[in-house]
């Protein structure tokens, strides 16, 4: 675990300087059993708590986050009993993953009692517990009972610190005799013998150490370089991790660097569930519309034979002399086509109502065949759209996949919910890039995107690119069409057939003309146009190419 008691160590430094001496305005429990803390002092500072075992931490934070309609009921207590209270100090217990919030406030009765918040970043052991001046559970997060084999956490009971024999590092003379007595020849001994040490610190120590590691230790303890590195996993500490590979990025403040951390995890996982909710929904939609053409154009092609019926009608008319009430089957000759035509007979209707039968198939069919054609071509334009709006995901972050989503719910695709407040988020944006003769070219991502830089950013002389008959983003080109030169024409062509579902083929179809040839087709979505006076280009989409253009800040 990447959150240790060296770490926590650090916080509770930073929280001590920046909290203490503030107040408690609001509190909230978030859906993952994390809490949120409004604390006032001068301005109000946003503190997390997270007992969660999948996501312990403790850190200030900037993020936004969904707040439930309803309190839990240990939010409502904790609003009871500490909401306005004043913080005191910030302590950890040794070193262990322990912080204690010492707090003022005030009783039912008006007076001024001191209570303590404790937070336990034990994994799956985590915990938040308010105690008493005597160390008496007021309540907390997770309840355990005296039969179970686990300290006792439940109201009435004494708070006992969980039991822990290693030395506390900070301890400097217990560090230094620990470590000139013990052979500690590995990471695995350092985290065995001190508290509060996870694998990733005891891993960079045995790196650096010289002689007998007590000088490096002390120096890693208090060192400040917050670090995030990305490998195979996320890691990150309070030291520069030299000995592991993978991208890294240092932050000023341990809230900042953990903040980063989880608000990156929590989207990525919010990403991948979005992603696949709504890959699934509209791979449902393309099989759908698919089968449903395939059905119209059966029924369209059976009503196409609807000159049959018409055929069997007349002749049972003009052979009315040669059937009578009772046949099931007559076999006549079509002097029209030269061919002999079997015609299956009510036996129960005379000649003329097994002839009005054949005419009434006739004219319902006849009747049928433009709705057919309407259907099918309704049909195909949903197909193209979800094809559309496919293609669009394999460049979507998570802005876009929110605007995809919400497009889909304006639509009426996707029903919108309800009762639950809209996490914020950033609002998504175009790509921007500059080609080498310092040209700015726009391109959307999902079909907002796409409509408000056709319709409403670009100008009716600037430049428009896009993939010749297939699903892709709208390209816009910041500068008139006398002005485009060969080096601007290719980058915007590279970027109109990468950004499309022809990405991986080679000598993609690219058009391009001015914004004022672009038009919207009547009855469609806004996301569909059609245009003239357009040039064509090839290109060979090149990902290499794309990475190497500029994208300004």
């Amino acid at each position: 675990m990447s959150f240790d008691g060296v770490l926590m160590h650090h916080v509770i430094q930073e929280l001590h300087e920046t909290l203490r001496a503030g107040r408690i305005s609001k509190i909230y429990q978030l859906h993952d059993f994390s809490f949120l803390f409004h604390i006032r002092r001068e301005k109000t500072k946003h503190l997390l708590i997270s007992p969660s075992p999948h996501n312990t931490r403790m850190h200030l934070t900037k993020g936004q986050y969904d707040k439930p309609m309803q309190p839990p009921l240990f939010c409502m207590f904790l609003r009871k009993h500490i909401e306005g209270a004043r913080i005191e100090k910030i302590t950890q217990h040794n070193n262990d993953r322990i912080a204690l919030f010492t707090l003022n406030t005030t009783n039912e009765l008006g007076d001024s009692v001191n209570r303590t918040l404790i937070y336990e970043a034990l994994g799956k052991d985590g915990n938040l517990i308010l105690v008493d001046d005597s160390d008496t559970i007021l309540d907390c997060l997770n309840h355990t009972h005296p039969l179970e084999d686990r300290r006792t956490m439940i109201p009435g009971a004494k708070y006992h610190y969980p039991e822990d024999d290693r030395i506390n590092p900070f301890d400097r003379e217990k560090s230094k005799t620990l470590l000139a007595t013990q052979r500690i020849d590995a990471p695995k001994a350092l985290v065995e013998h001190f508290q509060g040490i996870g694998p990733l610190f005891a891993t960079e120590w045995y790196q650096r150490r010289k002689d007998d590691g007590h000088e490096t230790l002390m120096a890693m303890l208090e060192e400040k370089n917050y670090t995030m590195a990305k490998g195979k996993k996320i890691v990150f500490a309070n030291i520069d991790l030299t000995h592991y590979r993978g991208e890294k990025t240092t932050f000023t403040s341990p809230s900042e660097l953990i903040d980063h951390v989880f608000t990156d995890m929590m989207d990525k996982n919010r990403y991948n569930q979005e992603y696949k909710t709504l890959k699934q929904f509209i791979d449902r939609q393309i099989k759908k519309q698919t089968r449903k053409i395939e059905n119209l154009n059966k029924d369209l092609n059976a009503n196409m034979q609807a000159d049959e019926n018409r055929i069997k009608g007349d002749l049972i008319l003009s052979n009315q002399h040669k059937i009578k009430k009772g046949d099931r089957s007559v076999t006549l000759h079509d002097y029209e086509h030269q061919k002999d035509v079997n015609i299956t007979l009510e036996p129960t209707k005379s000649p003329v109502e097994n002839a009005n039968r054949y005419f009434h198939a006739y004219k319902k069919q006849k009747k049928s065949l433009p709705h057919l054609k309407r259907q099918i071509v309704k049909s195909k334009n949903e197909r193209t759209y979800f094809n559309l709006l496919e293609s669009q995901l394999a460049h979507a972050d998570l802005n876009d996949l929110e605007e995809i989503k919400e497009e889909l719910q304006n639509y009426g695709y996707l029903k919108k919910r309800t009762g639950k407040k809209k996490q914020a988020s950033r609002k998504a944006k175009p790509l921007r890039f500059i080609d080498d003769n310092g040209v700015e070219i726009l391109v959307g991502k999902n079909n907002k995107q796409n409509g408000e830089l056709t319709h409403k950013v670009a100008d009716y002389n600037h430049v428009w690119f896009h993939v010749q008959s297939f699903q892709g983003s709208h390209v816009i080109v910041k500068t008139t069409w006398n002005n485009l030169t060969e080096t601007t024409i290719r980058t915007a062509a590279h970027l109109a057939a990468y950004f499309s579902k022809m990405r991986h083929s080679s000598s993609v179809a690219v058009d391009y003309t001015e914004i004022r040839n672009i038009k919207k087709i009547p009855g469609q979505k806004p996301c569909f146009v059609t245009y003239t006076k357009q040039k064509t280009i090839y290109i060979d989409p090149d990902e290499t190419f794309i990475k190497t253009l500029k994208q300004p800040k």
